[in-house]
């Protein structure tokens, strides 16, 4: 009786699931009825599916490996909802009672779907091994991204430089160096480019410490168990990604710092893996490379490593030392090169206006849309530009329309910052649902697949120093440009151009290995998640190279979402 209950059952939840996903997606009036029947029989195998299975595989769970799949299967469902479906303008003037069943069918097929993956993720591992390679491994899982990037190079000799990369090369010509761009990166590229003076030379070099690192990364899984020939794969899709291709070739600090992103959760994961991994002298130099990379090639940098070795003391209380240590040597070094070096360089400092990206664009959101000013609140912003520019100017998602305005006053929103910041609060607190439109506008390029993307370009900024592209090989530059045309296609596009869809992932697989190591795990999600939180806080464009580390991580951590580290593993 029990079996036929649940069959009925399974039939209900069927049609149900299939007039609601069908009424979402608005099949054409003539095909209202007939449509939802042809989603009726999967869905009731689905649901059949789940009803039959779900319950024995999640009762193996304890309680609190039950509440964690709950609880993270809602926060994903709640980022899917986000990132990928759209509001749909045509169910605004449906009841409200139609509205809660289609949504609710969407909500539950979605939720159920994470639930089921999440539980059937736990029994699927790869039993952590410690195996000892040979060091050319490294070199081995390298070669392919370096032979396709190089490639690359070829098509856009000698590289890929915009205007921020020619500000760059003019403090390496000058000797005038300004902190706009950090130093540390202006002077490495100061040192490569006195070996070879070319953009070449920086993009070679790139090139190798990319690819390298992620050949180490490959190395330590394959030490880890996994099979060699599920690496293959993965270093194939990570070499043959257009978007790696283009942007190891542009001159760029935002490829250093996300390579070195990589490096900095990859030793991570050595550290979950073995906690005294980096208590090897060689491989704490190694830790400490990274989090110097992480911390001194973007200024934004000071948040994923400050954030995450901050949590590693804590995971980590009895074996903290070489974090302190890495944390007070780091700190050292930036005071180092912040008073005596910058002192002797004669470093101009950079301007903080930056920061103030989402306040402005907020602003201007609320002048366009004509919402409620004070006069003296008036006046201030008058005091800075035309409040009539403002509102001609304002672009959702740019900020460089209003910043770079010639009537824009940068002095005079320096001279009263907190001033400004007050007034920026206060036109929240009087517009909240402007302010809050204008936000996800500027910061959508974190959280949504939809929307405009500047993917940066293919082209050497016009120059004074003779610096231009020479087409050494035509058929090279003809299939480069045709693959990077082919991932910028309208509806591609965002599986290679918008970085919420890498995001996702990170998100998706980072649970689930947090629900099968515990807590400790989500140590691995941590530096692309705060340099995520990064552009949350105050991003100035959808530039898709701030969150270019993204693109680099998400393969490491779908790998890791598979490991089972054992309860204590002392090898190294």
């Amino acid at each position: 009786m029990y079996k036929y209950k649940n069959k009925y059952l399974s039939l209900f939840f069927g049609l149900f699931l299939s007039f609601s996903i069908s009424f979402y997606m608005n099949p054409n009036s003539n095909n209202r009825l007939l449509v939802p029947f042809i989603f009726v029989i999967p869905f009731t195998v689905f649901i059949n599916y789940i009803g039959e299975s779900l319950p024995i595989i999640i009762e193996r769970l304890g309680v609190k490996e039950k509440v964690l799949l709950f609880m993270l299967s809602a926060v994903i469902c709640g980022l899917f909802f986000l990132s990928f479906l759209s509001s749909k303008d045509y169910l605004l003037p449906a009841n409200n009672i139609i509205k809660i069943f289609i949504y609710t069918g969407v909500f539950f097929i979605i939720y159920i779907s994470i639930v089921l993956f999440y539980a059937n993720m736990q029994y699927i591992e790869i039993k952590t091994q410690f195996l000892t390679l040979p060091k050319n491994k490294i070199l081995f899982y390298a070669l392919p991204s370096i032979i396709v990037w190089m490639f690359y190079l070829i098509a856009f000799y000698p590289g890929v430089m915009t205007p921020d990369s020619m500000n760059q090369w003019t403090q390496m010509v000058t000797g005038e160096f300004w902190d706009s761009n950090p130093v540390i990166h202006t002077l490495l590229n100061l040192f490569i480019t006195r070996i070879w003076y070319s953009p070449a030379a920086i993009a070679i070099t790139q090139i190798l410490i990319l690819s390298l690192i992620w050949g180490y990364s490959m190395y330590r899984f394959e030490s880890m168990g996994y099979k060699k020939v599920v690496l293959y794969f993965i270093t194939a899709v990570f070499a043959l990604n257009p978007v790696n291709g283009i942007f190891s070739i542009t001159l760029w600090k935002d490829i250093l710092y996300s390579a070195f992103i990589l490096l900095f959760t990859m030793n991570i994961i050595n550290v979950l893996v073995d906690k005294h991994w980096i208590d090897n002298r060689k491989n704490f130099i190694f830790f400490l490379i990274s989090a110097f990379g992480v911390m001194f090639f973007r200024h934004n940098g000071i948040l994923p490593f400050m954030g995450t070795m901050i949590l590693l003391i804590c995971f980590y209380k009895r074996n903290s030392k070489p974090f302190i240590i890495t944390v007070g040597s780091i700190i050292v070094i930036f005071f180092l090169i912040k008073i005596p070096l910058y002192s002797l360089m004669k470093v101009h400092p950079a301007s903080s206006s930056e920061a103030f990206g989402i306040p402005t664009q907020q602003i201007a959101a609320v002048i366009k849309e004509k919402g409620y000013l004070t006069e003296e609140q008036k006046t201030m912003i008058n005091g800075i530009m035309p409040l009539d520019l403002w509102a001609e100017n304002y672009m959702p998602g740019n900020v460089d329309y209003i910043k770079f305005h010639k009537e824009f006053k940068t002095d005079k929103l320096m001279e009263d910052k907190v001033g400004f910041l007050k007034m920026w609060i206060d036109i929240c607190r009087q517009n909240p649902w402007i302010a809050l439109e204008a936000y996800g506008d500027q910061t959508s390029i974190a959280w949504s697949v939809k929307g405009y993307t500047n993917w940066g370009s293919r082209k050497i900024y016009a120059n004074e120093f003779g610096l231009e592209q020479k087409n050494i090989a035509q058929p090279v530059n003809y299939i480069a440009n045709k693959a990077l045309n082919f991932t910028q296609k309208k509806g591609i596009d965002q599986f290679f151009w918008r970085p919420a869809m890498p995001m996702f992932l990170i998100l998706l697989f980072g649970f689930a290995a947090i629900l099968k190591n515990g807590l400790k795990a989500t140590l691995a999600i941590v530096p692309v998640t705060l340099n995520m939180a990064t552009v949350l806080i105050a991003t100035p464009a959808q530039d898709y190279r701030y969150l270019y580390a993204s693109t680099l991580v998400y393969l490491i951590i779908i790998l890791f979402a598979f490991v089972k580290i054992p309860a204590n593993t002392y090898k190294y």
